[in-house]
């Protein structure tokens, strides 16, 4: 994955900042607030992961995943003056990649949600094993691509970031058993669709 950089004019690095690595989250904003851009650094090498995965199983395309995770985090940045430091930026962060990764679909209808990675493409014969894999992904991507926007935004955010019921109700800002429901219903319709899918 290509590395992220966000850069604003009049920002600057700075050296002073003893163990960045152990501020908060909400330490890190307010000190990219004032032009930190090391403090920045931190924030999205702690986050880009999870952001990446999440991006990726809602917009079924790992390069699509990349740019969606990368406007996320400049929006953050450009959002640094008015964040409230309330210890949720990681909801703040998945709640920017998901409203990203909606946009990103309605550019690009044909983009499918993944609940894993694809095989890596090889020029040697695939086994029937492998074979068997890739058929069953592209059926759990045909499944999930035909849920509710609602319920694939529950769904990439259960699987991608490992949310708990309680964190996917603070992510999209809606009640804890709205968000019960939502995945519930989810992977109810999944079962139905593919004959068994994980487990809540």
């Amino acid at each position: 994955m290509a590395q992220l950089q966000v850069v604003a004019p009049g920002a600057r690095a700075s050296d002073d900042t003893p163990s960045s690595a152990e501020r908060s989250d909400d330490d890190l904003m307010l000190l990219a607030r004032g032009g930190v851009l090391s403090a920045f650094d931190t924030l999205m090498r702690r986050h880009q992961r999870v952001a990446l995965a999440v991006a990726h199983r809602h917009a079924g395309d790992l390069q699509v995943a990349d740019d969606i995770v990368q406007e996320a985090f400049v929006e953050v940045y450009r959002a640094a003056q008015r964040y409230r430091p309330e210890n949720k930026f990681r909801a703040f962060l998945l709640r920017i990649v998901i409203q990203r990764a909606r946009m990103a679909r309605r550019k690009n209808r044909r983009s499918r949600l993944v609940l894993g990675p694809l095989p890596e493409t090889s020029v040697a014969p695939l086994g029937e094993a492998q074979v068997l894999a890739t058929e069953r992904q592209r059926e759990v991507q045909r499944a999930v691509d035909s849920l509710p926007e609602r319920q694939r935004a529950v769904v990439a955010l259960r699987f991608g970031a490992d949310l708990s019921h309680a964190e996917l109700a603070q992510t999209l800002r809606i009640p804890e058993g709205t968000a019960r429901s939502r995945l519930f219903t989810a992977l109810r319709t999944l079962r139905k669709k593919l004959g068994g899918l994980g487990h809540e």
